[in-house]
């Protein structure tokens, strides 16, 4: 399974869930599986393309698996390697003094430009799981891209493209984020309202199809924080707060076959993600005391222990990590980098 931490992408062998073994980490590198023996990454370090580069798990070697026409750390492609997009930064100018973003396409040896979204001035005070990446996912079946960033005051909200004529199809509320569906072209959409105190409000979760546009997911509640879909496609997890001080946070999985949610365990538990079919992963909080320095105002934080939770069971187990491989980080006295939900399995 692959995992990120703001920036860095980890890569695990999760034959053993309570006791993974990481594979690779990788800087400023996105990564797609490529199957069970492999996977392609971004390597950006010529001076005008960024290489694909096929890595084999077993022997560790590695090839060309194909190239983006400029350098940029944030690119999509299809298994196949026919069809890429990618991103490029402008520097700030005008209206934009953030910079924006350039989204392309690439096939047949052809760039084209896609559309340009402003960047936002990033500030997130109070945000209990920081601001989000930026979004570039190619649909699985290859007709769709999803593109933006919710990256502050002035940023714009993610938008929908149709590849084979580069048309923006929807624009999503100014705080939505998004992901595919593992097949074909559907996407689960995740608003966002202002709280009125700088954080945000999750609105129930909702589906896009350029079929039906957007409708009501049945039995779906909001999936306020880090939302991530199952390697079948079946479940997606995500943590919420009991509560509206962000503070009472409990993970809770929907099942889209029965159309329900529920709670997974009812302990302080935050940032849950799976790793595999019937397994999560999600991190041990704690009430901070009085003389605690480590803590934020929302008044809990992070122990540093990953649990393994079995869905089938319902038993949670600490996760043993190897020495320097617990992908839980903490950066000063109160920001714990989130370990963040992502594109973990090849489509199909």
């Amino acid at each position: 399974m692959i995992g990120g931490v703001y920036g860095t992408t980890l890569i695990y062998d999760v034959t053993d869930p309570v006791h993974p073994r990481l594979q690779c980490r990788m800087l400023n590198a996105p990564a797609h599986l490529s199957g069970g023996n492999a996977f392609m990454y971004l390597d950006p370090r010529s001076a005008d393309r960024t290489n694909i580069v096929l890595h084999w798990f077993a022997d560790g070697n590695e090839g060309p698996a194909g190239v983006l026409p400029a350098v940029t750390t944030k690119g999509a492609w299809t298994p196949d390697g026919t069809l890429s997009a990618y991103t490029v930064r402008l520097e700030p100018a005008g209206d934009n003094p953030a910079g924006s973003m350039q989204v392309w396409q690439y096939v047949q040896g052809t760039s084209l430009l896609i559309g340009t979204y402003r960047i936002g001035i990033a500030g997130c005070i109070g945000c209990r799981f920081g601001l989000p990446q930026p979004v570039l996912a190619m649909s699985p079946d290859g007709q769709y891209l999803v593109a933006g960033w919710l990256s502050g005051k002035g940023s714009e909200p993610l938008a929908v493209y149709r590849l084979s004529d580069r048309t923006r199809v929807i624009t999503f509320d100014q705080a939505a984020t998004a992901f595919w569906d593992r097949s074909g072209h559907r996407l689960f959409v995740n608003g966002l309202a202002s709280d009125g105190a700088g954080g945000f409000v999750a609105d129930p979760a909702q589906v896009w199809t350029p079929e039906a546009g957007l409708t009501s997911l049945v039995g779906a509640g909001a999936w306020s924080f880090l939302a991530g879909l199952s390697p079948d496609g079946g479940q997606i997890v995500y943590t919420a707060s009991a509560d509206a001080k962000y503070s009472n946070f409990r993970v809770y999985v929907y099942e889209q076959k029965s159309a329900t949610t529920r709670m997974l365990i009812d302990k302080l538990r935050t940032q849950a993600l799976f790793v595999r079919n019937g397994w999560i992963w999600y991190l041990e909080e704690v009430v901070c005391g009085p003389s605690t320095s480590t803590c934020g105002p929302w008044g809990t934080r992070p122990t540093g222990k990953v649990f393994a939770l079995q869905l089938s069971t319902g038993t949670e187990t600490e996760v043993s990590f190897g020495v320097g491989e617990n992908p839980v980080m903490q950066t000063t006295e109160v920001n714990w980098l989130p370990f963040t939900p992502g594109e973990f399995w090849p489509a199909g």
